[in-house]
């Protein structure tokens, strides 16, 4: 099993969330909106809740509107703090670290 394989075994939801970041920051790639956006019906159903991709992973998590923004200020500021230590941050490290940050070990 990959190293990736490991991170989202027994823990599916992880990636939604790292999803979210991106989207959040402009950095979702095209093939995966599309993936996403297509999936999010059968999410609904199966979480119980009608809306975007986004809106189903946000209602999961209790985050109310401006989630977007907010997950843009921390990419702002994280992004500077690794700026300042001579660290270049990219958008995949910050999506996962966002999605750790925001999942009990074992619930995601």
């Amino acid at each position: 099993m990959s190293a990736i394989e490991d991170r989202y075994a027994g823990r599916p939801f992880l990636r939604l969330l790292e999803c979210l970041a991106l989207d959040a920051i402009g950095a979702l790639d095209d093939e995966q909106r599309a993936a996403l956006e297509e999936m999010a019906p059968k999410l609904g159903e199966s979480l119980n809740f009608d809306g975007t991709w986004q809106q189903i992973v946000a209602a999961q998590m209790n985050w109310g509107e401006g989630i977007e923004e907010a997950i843009r200020e921390v990419w702002d500021r994280n992004r500077e703090t690794a700026k300042e230590q001579g660290i270049e941050l990219t958008t995949d490290e910050f999506a996962m670290l966002f999605a750790d940050a925001n999942s009990a070990e074992g619930e995601a």
